[in-house]
């Protein structure tokens, strides 16, 4: 792709970010489906630090030019022991380092935050049981942490390629995320944790183990990430037409194809609550008069039904397929009826009125517009995590990565 090509698409994926078209792991939203909000999770106890470091300066300008670009001379520096006042002895440390990459640090810390912000990522950290289960979640984080890196030090240096356009877009981009930061994750959390200044934001967030400083760089390190890697693969994505869907489909009939089903409703008449059987049956027969004059099935399955489709399914039937049907002298039945019909089915126990809501015949699911935006999507993702996978790997080759384990 061009640098110019890479100009334009860049722009029109920060301008649908900026509307809100973002994934939604990187939105800050406390009615997120079940999921809570951010702050509402108890902070993510640090496993024990591997390296505990300041956080480091910027090369010594009269070291040896050698010493300053030695791949891995950060983390041979650290590996150093270091001298400490004996008051200082068990003082915690200002930082520590988990990967340096291309001479980017990565902390601890951001990768706690990772583990916070991350609803898969805490649930994996809440349910390890042993240090090296932790562990191995944090190192995850930190990998996912080095992706962006990489991705960021990449749009970063295309962007200075392109002189004072492309200096002038990377500020632009800057600005957009600190935007959008604060109007998808400062101003949703102060409103939410009733907090009126960054202030009182700064403390709530000390108190559950967060830094806001550090969220912002997350946030926003993430959201430039997001939109760098959509303009990238945006031309891979958009080859995706007509044409491969329908390959897609006629390629992959076993996985659209649909058994013999239904959708249907009950209600369970106990012969021994009535007078007799055939009292029984005859109030059956009322209540499919009823059904047919247009009374609401789930309604008179909660009056009157003696099992627990009424009680606990809201009138609906057991069962879908054949085999699963229950009773199953019902199965016969409804797979003979045709949508919209009531009839009578009788049990040893008495009687079962039945209605056929829905009938999915055997075969091929329909090459229509939802199966065809379904398979649309599916390639989508499977072709992005193909191409990402594969820019990362190109982009890991050429970098230098010390992981500080």
């Amino acid at each position: 792709m061009s640098r110019c090509g890479w100009l334009a698409a860049t722009g029109a994926a920060l301008a649908l970010a900026a509307c809100g078209c973002l994934s939604p792991s990187l939105r800050f939203d406390s009615s997120h489906g079940n999921e809570k909000a951010l702050t509402d999770w108890p902070p993510v106890p640090p496993p024990v630090a591997s390296q505990e470091v300041a956080r480091a300066q910027k090369p010594d300008a009269n070291a040896p030019p050698e010493r300053n670009n030695e791949k891995g001379a950060v983390c041979r520096l650290i590996n150093l022991p270091v001298e400490r006042p004996a008051e200082a002895a068990h003082a915690n440390p200002a930082a520590t380092i988990r990967a340096v990459v291309n001479g980017e640090l990565i902390l601890e810390e951001e990768a706690l935050l990772s583990c916070q912000m991350s609803h898969a990522l805490l649930q994996q950290m809440y349910a390890a049981r042993t240090h090296e289960d932790r562990e191995a979640v944090l190192k995850q984080a930190v990998e996912e942490l080095i992706d962006r890196e990489l991705l960021l030090q990449d749009a970063t240096a295309r962007l200075k390629r392109g002189g004072k356009q492309g200096e002038a877009l990377l500020k632009q981009i800057q600005e957009s995320a600190d935007e959008a930061f604060e109007k998808n994750v400062l101003r949703p959390m102060l409103k939410d944790k009733h907090l009126s200044t960054r202030a009182e934001l700064s403390a709530y967030l000390r108190q559950k183990g967060m830094s806001l400083e550090m969220m912002r760089r997350w946030w926003e390190r993430n959201w430039m990430a997001q939109g760098y890697l959509h303009a990238r693969l945006e031309p891979y994505i958009n080859r995706i037409g007509h044409t491969e869907i329908m390959e897609y489909y006629n390629s992959h009939r076993d996985e659209f194809t649909q058994p013999d089903s239904v959708d249907w409703q009950d209600i369970f008449l106990d012969a021994e609550r009535h007078a007799s059987r055939a009292a029984a049956r005859q109030f059956a027969e009322a209540l499919v008069d009823r059904i047919r004059q247009g009374e609401d099935f789930a309604k008179l399955s909660a009056e009157f039904d003696n099992g627990e489709s009424g009680r606990f399914r809201k009138g609906a039937g057991q069962g879908h397929k054949r085999g699963e049907i229950f009773p199953p002298e019902a199965e016969p039945v409804l797979f003979r009826m045709h949508e919209g019909d009531t009839e009578i089915v009788e049990c040893p126990h008495g009687f079962h009125v039945v209605h056929l809501v829905k009938r999915q015949y055997a075969g091929p699911i329909p090459f229509d517009a939802k199966l065809q935006k379904e398979i649309r999507d599916k390639l989508r993702n499977l072709v992005t995590l193909r191409e990402k996978e594969s820019l990362i790997k190109e982009l890991k080759r050429k970098a230098v990565i010390d992981r500080c384990d």
